[in-house]
């Protein structure tokens, strides 16, 4: 009988997790639409940001598909922010060897600690564009002391790059954990990592593109990803 409604209760909450999968495209999509129709609206000396950013998009996937991973670069701010993660959520980070080891206050095995806040810190840090962000906050320095001109073109392509590293990366990284999960995890995983990624960064484009309002942004994908549910609804439904 127990094993019954635990079979119940798992088919219910993979039911939930694609509930969720399906409510959370559309908002990617309304989301990404409205950042991007905002940045080609602004423009640069030599172009729009937009352009400027999907180059730098475009050029760090060549890199990434043909000639180098920064997996050491990606692991730098991966443990940062779990350290962080941890000192602001409480919970452990496991340090698990090829072995598997004793992680950080586990009980050996492979390191799957049942700590109190412990989901929270593993997922922190793929939502949380370390690089981008840096760069957001030293174009806001550099714009005190060069002429734009000099700035928003690099910027830009900065930007664009490093956030296809983050999601490039983030994906390879979940990809490894593919087998311990049912399909709609990851890709509920994923979902989330990509809306909350682009809610984080378009809070911080401003300090890189003052003209970037990401209040205009947030209200217009709303209206976007209403839009395409009642699309769909009329599709589905209708």
């Amino acid at each position: 009988m127990a094993k019954t409604g635990s079979n119940i209760l798992s088919a219910l909450g993979r039911v939930v997790k694609c509930a969720m999968v399906a409510v959370l495209i559309p908002l990617a999509a309304g989301l990404l639409q409205s950042v991007l129709q905002e940045l080609d609206m602004i423009t640069t000396s030599r172009g729009t940001f937009r352009q400027w950013m999907e180059w730098g998009f475009a050029t760090y996937v060549w890199i990434h598909l043909l000639l180098y991973r920064p997996v050491t670069l990606f692991r730098v701010s991966h443990r940062l922010f779990s350290i962080l993660a941890v000192w602001l959520f409480g919970g452990q980070v496991s340090t698990v060897g090829a072995e598997g080891g004793k992680g950080k206050g586990g009980k050996g095995g492979k390191g799957e600690m049942p700590a109190e806040g412990s989901t929270l810190v593993a997922f922190s840090p793929y939502v949380i564009p370390l690089y981008a962000i840096l760069v957001c906050a030293a174009a806001l320095l550099l714009h005190r002391w060069l002429d734009r001109a000099f700035v928003d073109a690099p910027v830009s392509f900065l930007i664009g790059l490093l956030f296809a590293f983050h999601w490039l990366m983030t994906a390879e990284d979940l990809q490894r954990q593919r087998d311990r999960w049912h399909a709609e995890t990851y890709l509920l995983a994923i979902g989330l990592v990509f809306v909350v990624t682009l809610l984080i960064g378009g809070a911080c484009l401003p300090w890189a593109v003052p003209e970037f309002s990401f209040l205009r942004v947030l209200s217009d994908g709303l209206v976007r990803t209403q839009a395409i549910y009642a699309a769909l609804i009329r599709q589905l439904f209708l």
